[in-house]
């Protein structure tokens, strides 16, 4: 697993930025001790997951990285025994602008 990074956006939110936390996010959300075959060390992976997982989605993390569906970036939320992804609202920028 790749070692995840936080940033403060300046207004007292918090950016989560991961690597490999998360590798099929319809499963691995919904059930965060299910393994995947690359985690060298599974207990590690599925411990890491599961209390990244929390955090983010009680602290109410954005949240950025790899193997997420588009935009790759969102919130996780709380859903049954699991969690679920939500991501961030995405509109293309109005013609004229950078």
């Amino acid at each position: 697993m790749r070692c995840p990074a936080a940033f403060g956006t300046g207004d007292g939110r918090q950016l989560l930025v991961w690597g490999d936390v998360v590798h099929y996010h319809v499963v691995q959300f919904a059930r965060p001790a299910a393994s995947y075959e690359p985690d060298v060390d599974r207990a590690q992976a599925v411990a890491s997951r599961r209390r990244l997982l929390a955090q983010a989605a009680r602290e109410g993390w954005w949240v950025a990285g790899a193997h997420l569906p588009f935009p790759g970036l969102g919130h996780v939320r709380p859903e049954g025994q699991g969690y679920a992804w939500v991501p961030a609202e995405f509109s293309p920028l109005p013609p004229g602008r950078p």
